[in-house]
């Protein structure tokens, strides 16, 4: 269309251009900006960008390593690893199948006029449905039996329709999962070789599980067999206090921070569950025994699974450990403490110990009852607790048990008498059927008294009589002392670099005796409120009864004390052959030879002819002593039967100690119930008795 001719065009005004220069202006300056940003962000921020792009699109997998093994001190094996077989479904790969499911749910529900859909529960319910389904046929290739009556289903058999519990997917364990470790394959079977508590299986049950799983399912497809490490303990229950168990930890390994490929702060890390001590050995030397985690630099897609793996490091194994103990002695000790039972025939709670007189080097530290650690291996189920928790098996009771050690403490009294010129191992003293102290009669233990005693009778007949005058004229106070000399109330199994180090200290067993610990005063009674001191309390302290409470191993420790006529031994469970025998901490005994002589012919009278003559072992001299001592049981008066002592007498080797805790309805007493004990100890140490087979570390 033609303008008219009429038609003028008007000169701009003065604002209109500075409207026009304005506009360019903002229009320049955000080109250059949008420039100069491009610029400075592919120039300067390249880097920056390139790992953050990175750190979002990849991840580290950490793989645990296998645990140190464990040896006795001759390298047999006390604790090892085995392969664990496990079935594990790939979530990444079943997206499409577990998304039809979805749809299906998702149809049903609107079908039926639901108002609003809960579309993560019905989500939540596809995965489920679709890996109980790979699942129920899991089961039905491994299970050699439920495939046999599939046809024909037994009443009350479980089918792939109605699993049992072990044989469901567990949902809160899938939430957690996808919440944590989503990229990694979720766990159907754990172990094709003890698969499930009512399927009876062993290693050749376990091998064919395998076979059959290897022979039904794809090797890529999405049901796959994975292998890893798990803790086995080849003996069972055997020295399970010692060697302790493991558990599952998620726990980011300390080593992560060394790996120069996941340094980055904001890299996502992602752990298999390993493994670390719980208990004993395991737990209190964990930081050798665990080894270094490996790694794998994965990238990752946009759901969060797992995609391509980009670089790998194998995980290094933990170092291994030789402990002290002998696995024959061992074997023998628990065996010979499952004799002992009660009325009903279950085993009385006990504990033993013999140590190596010159280095302390512990041979044998059994407690009963016991556990086995591999039902503690892998994730450990309420009932298992329970179970440990009802029968009192958690208690090692040779470390953490805390008794009145009784008669065997008149050894102690002796020496603290000695020591303090009241009494000397010549002197003789009238012991009647009892000994009054105040208004009250301390007893004998036969009724019509001993009669003329010196040292070396009472310790063959163990006198009461005798170790209530001595003690009242030594005193509470010297007594204690003497118990202290000895390290009754001194914490043990804490070990260093040499006896000399001052440096920092390692708890060899977890929770020993240390604050329970008692070794009383005067002051120790007005500390619990008791009352001032009486005289009787330093009767019932003269034969180890009263306040006094100690373990089993400080027994055994002051056992190997006295035969090398030293006040402290440093027990330990950890073998070195170069271990020269020094104590931190240890005095000589400070009695003469006749004194020294004195206590140990008496200590092998108690043998030969006394009290402890169950443990006599023709050709072997024995030194020991026995103890009854009393503790109340649901407020009622038992009895705990003692034995310690040192063999061969004449040139010791070994020290032992022997605790049997009796019931209301036993009938408990040093010689009789704990001397087979040790004698079976002994025989087998000295290489006479039955000796317990044993496979040789491989």
């Amino acid at each position: 269309m033609r303008e008219p001719a009429d038609t003028k065009v008007l000169p701009s005004t003065p604002v209109e251009k500075l409207r026009l220069y304005a506009v360019f202006a903002l229009f320049s300056l955000g080109f250059l900006y949008v420039v100069g940003g491009l610029a400075y962000r592919q120039l300067i921020q390249s880097n920056d960008l390139k790992e953050q792009s990175d750190n979002q699109s990849r991840r580290i997998v950490l793989r645990p390593p296998a645990r140190g093994r464990i040896y006795d001190r001759n390298g047999f094996v006390l604790v090892d690893n085995r392969a664990r077989w496990s079935v594990k479904a790939d979530l990444a790969a079943l997206q499409k199948e577990i998304r039809v499911e979805y749809l299906r749910l998702l149809a049903a529900e609107r079908a039926r006029q639901a108002v609003q859909v809960d579309t993560e529960r019905v989500m939540e319910l596809a995965r489920v449905n679709v890996l109980q389904g790979w699942l129920n046929k899991v089961w039905f290739v491994i299970d050699e039996d439920q495939r046999k009556s599939a046809r024909k289903p037994a009443p009350g058999k479980a089918t792939p329709l109605d699993p049992p519990g072990e044989r469901k997917v567990n949902i809160e364990e899938l939430r957690k999962h996808l919440r944590e470790r989503r990229a990694l394959p979720f766990t159907l079977v754990a172990d094709l070789a003890f698969p499930a508590a009512n399927l009876p299986a062993g290693p050749d049950e376990g091998v064919k599980a395998v076979a059959r799983f290897i022979e039904q399912f794809p090797v890529e497809g999405p049901i796959r067999l994975e292998s890893d490490i798990i803790r086995t303990y080849p003996h069972g229950g055997m020295a399970a206090h010692v060697l302790g168990y493991v558990k599952d930890s998620d726990e980011l390994p300390p080593n992560v921070e060394d790996i120069a490929e996941v340094r980055s702060e904001t890299l996502q890390k992602l752990r298999q569950t390993g493994k670390t001590g719980a208990a004993g050995v395991e737990l209190s030397f964990n930081h050798v025994l665990k080894g270094l985690s490996g790694w794998e630099l994965w990238t990752k897609t946009s759901s969060g699974y797992n995609q391509t793996r980009l670089k790998y490091s194998e995980p290094v194994q933990g170092s291994n450990i030789a402990l002290s103990l002998d696995l024959r002695i061992q074997r023998t000790t628990e065996r010979a403490l499952a004799e002992i039972k009660d009325t009903q025939g279950v085993p009385l709670p006990a504990a033993a110990v013999m140590l190596d007189v010159h280095t302390g080097e512990i041979l044998a530290l059994a407690s009963q009852p016991t556990f086995d650690p591999n039902r503690l291996a892998g994730r450990i189920t309420a009932a298992d607790y329970d179970e440990v928790e009802k029968s009192g098996a958690w208690l090692n009771r040779a470390t953490q048990g805390l008794y009145p050690p009784g008669s065997t403490f008149k050894i102690i009294t002796a020496m603290a008498g000695m020591r303090r010129k009241v009494v000397d191992w010549d002197d003789i003293l009238e012991c009647g059927a009892f000994y009054r102290v105040g208004d009250r009669d301390f007893p004998e233990h036969e009724p019509v008294g001993y009669g003329d005693v010196d040292l070396d009778k009472m310790l063959a007949i163990s006198c009461n009589v005798w170790n209530y005058q001595v003690g009242l004229r030594a005193g509470p106070d010297a007594l204690a002392a003497e118990a202290r000399r000895f390290g009754l109330d001194a914490p043990l199994l804490e070990s260093s670099a040499s006896p000399d180090a001052d440096g920092p200290t390692i708890t060899e067993l977890p929770y020993p005796a240390s604050r329970g610990l008692v070794v009383p005063d005067r002051d120790y009674k007005l500390r619990i409120k008791a009352g001032p001191w009486q005289d009787g309390d330093t009767a019932n302290f003269s034969i180890g009864q009263g306040y006094l409470l100690t373990s089993p191993l400080h027994m055994a420790a002051f056992a190997a004390s006295l035969a090398r006529g030293e006040t402290r031994t440093v027990p330990t469970i950890i073998h070195d052959p170069s271990r020269d025998g020094r104590h931190r901490g240890s005095t000589p005994i400070g009695l003469n030879k006749a004194q020294l002589d004195a206590i140990r012919g008496g200590m092998v009278r108690c043998v030969e002819e006394g009290t402890g003559r169950s443990a006599r072992i023709p050709g072997l001299p024995i030194a020991a002593k026995t103890g009854t001592s009393e503790y109340f049981k649901n407020r009622e008066k038992a009895h705990l039967a003692w034995m310690i002592g040192y063999a061969p007498a004449d040139r010791p080797v070994v020290a032992f100690c022997v605790l049997v805790e009796g019931q209301l309805d036993t009938n408990t007493w040093g010689g009789k119930t704990a001397g087979p004990v040790v004698k079976q100890m002994l025989e087998t140490w000295a290489g006479t008795g039955e000796q317990p087979a044993a496979e040789p570390a491989r």
